[in-house]
């Protein structure tokens, strides 16, 4: 048995020896990694259409090991947009028409997809804003008076006139547009122009003024709304703005005597008194206006005069040579607003480096004959104290009112106050101005 198990062994290394002996180079049966194919596009990226300030996402999809991808716009790589799938940032009008696509690659090749262009639309309120007011056929028409409820009028106290804006580009996309408001059009043979008063603003340490006549203002699209920023004197700076929303536009037709409510109301005094307009007039073919709401965008500081009446930056003081402090300690009467104020009525800010004290209650509507919620303030500048209101950020702006209650012990029972807006188109405007009977 030893014997057998030696042989064994000895067997086993001949064995060995015998492998050992003939070489084998070491070669393997294994072959080479083959290199993966390039990528193939299965899925394109497609076309995106969005309001302003709406974001588009573009996808790709591709079939492929190990896939990496790089979205460009226009041709150019946007930085960190390395996914399948890429989201704008809010589009601008400067977005309009660009292109985005994509490489896909891996360690088999690139290939680049096909272009997606990017468009903005109009929304329901642009189109119709663009429909009134955008050249070459649009003309924004807005009336301008101060007539009587009833009875005769008066020559250098009561006026009714008009003025236009017309705006040279859709802002969609050609960016922000400056329009200004015609010189006023006379609509009466027998009153003289009326000269309405300058708006006046406090804003970052100064008074603004906004001019009565031909003011710029400055039309930008916010979403589906349209921002207005109102210019002062200057025709740069922007004194104030606002968000218009909710245009309807409507059709004015047939006899003037039956127009809708909503118009007539706005425009009071030319429908409520019979010695106005002439009965028997009809509105010309196409004649319409637009209906929106509008809200105030920031806060809006508005300076009046105190004393004399004034008409540039130099609104005229309620006190002088004292504080804002001092000045609201005594108290300071508002004959307007049938109030005293004192410094506990409201309170003290820094706004735009100048002390301003608002008061915790509204104006009174009485005061203001309007829809908008108004604040008394009184601030001190150049050591003097000067009075004006707030209209704070969000509130709606209201427009004109009407007497619906000519009866009402007070005014505030007899009118009604509107919280919408008009403008007109040309046909509208010129069917009033020809149906004038003063």
């Amino acid at each position: 048995m030893i014997a057998a198990k030696l042989s064994n062994v000895a067997l086993l290394a001949a064995v060995a020896a015998m492998i050992s002996a003939c070489g084998g180079g070491g070669s393997s049966d294994t072959p080479e990694s083959a290199a993966p194919a390039a990528p193939v596009i299965a899925s394109q990226p497609v076309a995106a259409t969005v309001l302003t300030d709406g974001t588009a996402t573009f996808t790709v999809a591709a079939s492929g090991t190990g896939l990496s991808y790089q979205w460009k716009k226009n041709g150019t790589e946007i930085p960190g947009a390395t996914s399948a799938s890429y989201t704008t940032p809010a589009a601008s009008f400067s977005d309009s028409g660009a292109k985005y696509s994509v490489a896909v690659s891996n360690a088999g090749g690139s290939v680049d997809s096909s272009a997606a262009p990017l468009t903005l639309m109009l929304s329901a309120n642009q189109q119709a804003f663009e429909e009134l007011i955008l050249a070459p056929n649009g003309r924004s028409y807005q009336l301008i008076w101060n007539l009587n409820f009833a009875g005769p009028q008066a020559s250098g106290t009561n006026f009714a006139q008009s003025d236009f804006a017309v705006m040279a580009a859709s802002p969609l996309t050609n960016g922000p547009q400056t329009s200004a408001q015609s010189a006023p059009q006379n609509l009466t043979s027998s009153l003289a122009l009326g000269t309405p008063g300058a708006t006046r603003v406090l804003k970052n340490g100064v008074i603004l003024v906004v001019p009565s006549t031909a003011t710029r203002s400055k039309s930008t699209y916010v979403g589906a709304d349209v921002r207005i920023d109102t210019l002062a004197a200057d025709n740069s700076t922007v004194a104030y703005s606002a968000i218009r929303s909710n245009y309807e536009t409507v059709a004015l037709t047939g006899a003037m005597s039956s127009t809708a409510p909503d118009f007539a109301h706005y425009h009071n005094s030319f429908f409520s008194n019979a010695a106005i307009l002439n009965p028997a007039a009809n509105w010309a073919s196409g004649a319409s206006y637009i209906k929106f709401t509008q809200t105030n965008l920031g806060d809006r500081y508005f300076a009046f005069d105190c004393q004399a009446a004034t008409t540039g930056a130099n609104v005229s003081p309620c006190v002088t040579g004292t504080t804002l402090g001092n000045a609201l300690t005594t108290g300071i009467s508002s004959t307007s607003d049938g109030t005293i104020y004192h410094l506990s009525d409201g309170s003290v800010s820094t706004v735009g480096g100048v002390q301003v004290w608002v008061a915790n209650s509204p104006r009174p509507q009485s005061a203001t004959l309007s829809a908008t919620v108004s604040y008394r303030i009184y601030f001190e500048l150049n050591g003097n104290v000067y009075t004006g209101q707030l209209v704070k950020d969000g509130s709606p702006l209201g427009g004109s009112f009407y007497v619906s209650n000519p009866g009402g012990l007070t005014v505030t029972d007899r009118l009604t106050f509107l919280p919408f807006h008009i403008r007109m188109n040309k046909a509208a405007r010129d069917s009033l101005a020809g149906a004038m009977a003063i």
